[in-house]
């Protein structure tokens, strides 16, 4: 069923519902010209964290709060440490551009303000680059050569839920319009993972790289102990694959080293005799032998501090 329909072809809605929140991760396309197109950066097809949060007017600010308390729980998480908050306001020398009444205006925009500054971001105010529905709070990350990108959005919209008919009956028992937010904390995924692997320069985080480990056995005789180390990583869901190739051990170490991969273990006779393994870490770190349980241990201690800092 539809959330709402004009001339209550849904069912009423109550204040105490509000505020309302969906969410998608939505496919969406525009046409850009040839010269315009920039990898994953600018593309003709991409995929929105999207959601819509009803509220009203009263709850702005709120909601603003906790929009940004996920945009900056992911930016701390990906240790984007790099940017600024770009608070985007109506032009008051050119209203007309705009919908929606002075009063709803105002309100909204202290909200934003007042919220962006509750959080203690470092924020600039912008005037006339408020989408003609309502200000926006705006998230510009510097990429590792200076490049700013627009990440998270935060948008209030009054158009959208007045073209639709929206209402709720508030407290007093009167028809009311509720107020749209348009979240959207990666904003576009392609040019977040493009901005990601530049930030990172493709050194991934351990808890989020496809690969977390590769297993080096330095013969077929150890491939049994390699797929037994393989199943002990498995069952503690800790990604990683054998090389199975016939190369040697030095040709496999630099082909995972040129592929980023965070740790190396390399099994042979002594490690499959004493149930251990040798452990490389990415940038030709040696940490030496340890048992199978240990390197396990030490795996899953990484990603918890990682998460955690």
């Amino acid at each position: 069923m539809p959330l709402w329909l004009p001339k209550g072809a849904a069912r009423p809605r109550s204040y105490k519902e509000l505020p309302l929140r969906l969410a998608e991760f939505g496919t969406v396309y525009r046409y850009e010209q040839s010269g315009e197109l920039h990898g994953l950066t600018r593309v003709r097809g991409f995929t929105q964290d999207d959601a819509h949060l009803y509220c009203t007017s009263d709850q702005i600010k709120e909601e603003f709060c906790k929009v940004i308390d996920i945009i900056l729980y992911i930016f701390k998480t990906l240790k984007f440490d790099n940017y600024k908050a770009q608070v985007s306001l109506r032009d008051p020398n050119n209203k007309e551009k705009y919908i929606g009444s002075d009063e709803n205006w105002e309100k909204a925009q202290r909200a934003i303000i007042e919220a962006a500054a509750e959080k203690g971001l470092n924020t600039i105010e912008v005037e006339g680059e408020a989408a003609f529905y309502g200000p926006k709070l705006d998230f510009m990350v510097k990429d590792a050569i200076g490049r700013e990108w627009q990440l998270g959005t935060v948008q209030v919209d009054y158009n959208l839920p007045e073209r639709f008919g929206l209402e709720y009956t508030d407290a007093d028992g009167q028809k009311k319009r509720p107020v749209m937010i348009h979240r959207a904390p990666f904003g576009s995924m392609e040019r977040f993972v493009a901005v990601l692997l530049e930030h990172t320069g493709g050194n991934f985080p351990l808890w989020l790289t496809s690969d977390q480990v590769v297993i080096l056995p330095i013969s077929e005789k150890y491939m049994d102990y390699a797929r037994k180390v393989q199943a002990a990583l498995d069952e503690q869901d800790i990604r990683c694959y054998i090389d199975e190739r016939s190369e040697k051990t030095g040709r496999k170490i630099r082909d995972a080293e040129t592929a980023k991969i965070p740790y190396m273990v390399i099994v042979g006779e002594n490690e499959e005799k004493d149930g251990t393994v040798s452990v490389r870490r990415h940038g030709n770190i040696n940490d030496g032998t340890m048992p199978l349980e240990g390197f396990v241990d030490l795996i899953r201690k990484a990603i918890a501090e990682e998460l955690e800092n």
